[in-house]
């Protein structure tokens, strides 16, 4: 688990490797917290922004820590879950449009 220490250390770091990266391409990158920053963005006309929170989990209360390969495991196994949630249903709309013909 992440001390206080380590994790704003660790927070401030990556912003600053971050926020110069992204400068780097070209992007005007604007502080707007203490470990948040938005780039604005246009895109087809339209204005928008992107904002990125840096963030150092603390993981559960229980005091097992943040386990960040867990994290993208169980991110992965959502993913893969509503792509086939989608596929199922665009292949039960496609049957059903066959019998309407």
């Amino acid at each position: 688990m992440a001390t206080k220490k380590i994790g704003e250390e660790s927070r401030k770091t990556l912003v600053f490797h971050i926020t110069e990266s992204l400068k780097s391409f070209g992007f005007d990158v604007l502080q707007t917290g203490s470990n948040t920053f938005a780039v604005p963005i246009v895109e087809d006309g339209e204005e928008g922004a992107v904002e990125i929170v840096v963030k150092i989990p603390k993981g559960p209360r229980d005091g097992s820590g943040y386990d960040p390969f867990e994290a993208a495991q169980a991110f992965t196994f959502h993913e893969e879950e509503k792509r086939k949630k989608a596929q199922k249903a665009a292949e039960k709309k496609v049957k059903k449009s066959e019998k309407k013909d």
